[in-house]
């Protein structure tokens, strides 16, 4: 409660408002309608000597002054997308004395924890909505708010994007102060729905847009016509094959190449899964780079059975031949691959 009175005393008592309440001609909203396989239009929003506070990792609010503007925040409890009533900056306020300043127009990519280091998810919430700018040719930007610099793949794919000059590292940033602000809609989460639902309703056009960005890029590294990704070394308990080395050695002998996309820089992603006839591999964030495939591959998927995350809009988006093969998991919590079976899949 003393957080709350300091806060109130440097800033006000925060109110909630909706972006109606604060619209004009500095302050508005453009309703974006995408070619979708769930037809819904995505706002994108345009603003004024705002500030964002972050708090904590999963609660991320933009202000006018001290109005918290309700369709612009994004907080999440247990991977459920929440109202703001449980927003921190609103049930606790916020200390600041010298918030970060940036003139010009920023478009904002931040969310929370997620994208700080998972591949998936930067490139899916974040990088997609870059997207809504191609619909208004008329829109520039000056920087690029961005959630860390700490992991390689994040200034790999500005650097793909020709955009690694206008990157501002956010990370360790609670309140910035902004000119002028661009930001979107979540492409695809919705309040009140837990991720693990709502990914099912992710839209074709992200797949689509991330491969007329990405599919292009060069490379000199080639790769095998036939991939398996390891993702023994993940931090990640999920999805870890028991027996992985014997699924390493019967794919060794099909002809197949073994790869930790860990360790592979973003170029080095894309190439693979582009020249890929055939990919195998358990459910993880390498999964993403499906959006690069052509058209009619095959691809096998090993999920453990209560991992109930689909990634199935990125595969029909490409029109690929997919498998889901969903696994029990033993007692240590890991998944055992019949390799006579897998053989029929191949």
């Amino acid at each position: 409660m003393i957080k709350k009175k300091i806060s109130e005393m440097l800033h006000g008592k925060i109110k909630i408002c909706k972006f109606k309440d604060i619209q004009n001609k500095d302050n508005k909203v453009y309703k974006i309608n995408l070619k979708s396989n769930k037809s819904q239009g995505t706002n994108l929003y345009f603003l004024k000597d705002v500030r964002i506070v972050l708090s904590g990792n999963t609660c991320f609010s933009v202000l006018k002054g001290n109005q918290l503007i309700e369709e612009l925040c994004f907080q999440s409890k247990n991977l459920v997308r929440k109202n703001i009533s449980i927003n921190k900056v609103l049930n606790n306020g916020y200390i600041t004395f010298f918030p970060k300043r940036i003139n010009g127009i920023s478009f904002c990519l931040l969310q929370d924890i997620s994208q700080k280091f998972n591949y998936w998810h930067f490139l899916y919430d974040s990088i997609t909505k870059l997207h809504l700018l191609d619909y208004l040719k008329e829109i520039s930007f000056d920087r690029v708010l961005i959630p860390s610099m700490k992991q390689k793949f994040h200034g790999q794919i500005f650097q793909a994007l020709n955009l690694e000059n206008k990157i501002v590292d956010c990370d360790g940033i609670n309140v910035i102060d902004l000119e002028k602000l661009i930001i979107a809609d979540h492409p695809y989460w919705q309040e009140d729905n837990s991720w693990f639902s709502d990914i099912e309703n992710l839209p074709f056009w992200s797949v689509k847009f991330l491969r007329k960005k990405f599919l292009d890029i060069s490379n000199k590294k080639k790769f095998k016509n036939k991939i398996f990704i390891d993702r023994s070394d993940s931090s990640s308990p999920y999805n870890q094959i028991h027996n992985n080395s014997e699924v390493k050695e019967f794919l060794l002998k099909k002809g197949f190449e073994i790869l930790k996309f860990s360790i592979l820089n973003f170029e080095d992603q894309v190439s693979a899964f582009k020249n890929a006839d055939v990919i195998v591999g358990a459910h993880g964030s390498a999964f993403a780079n499906a959006a690069f495939c052509k058209p009619k591959i095959r691809l096998v998927e090993l999920r453990q059975s209560d991992h109930k995350v689909s990634l199935d809009n990125i595969y029909e988006a490409n029109d690929l031949n997919y498998k889901i093969w969903l696994l029990e998991t033993n007692k240590e919590g890991k998944i055992f691959v019949d390799i006579k079976k897998l053989e029929t899949y191949l």
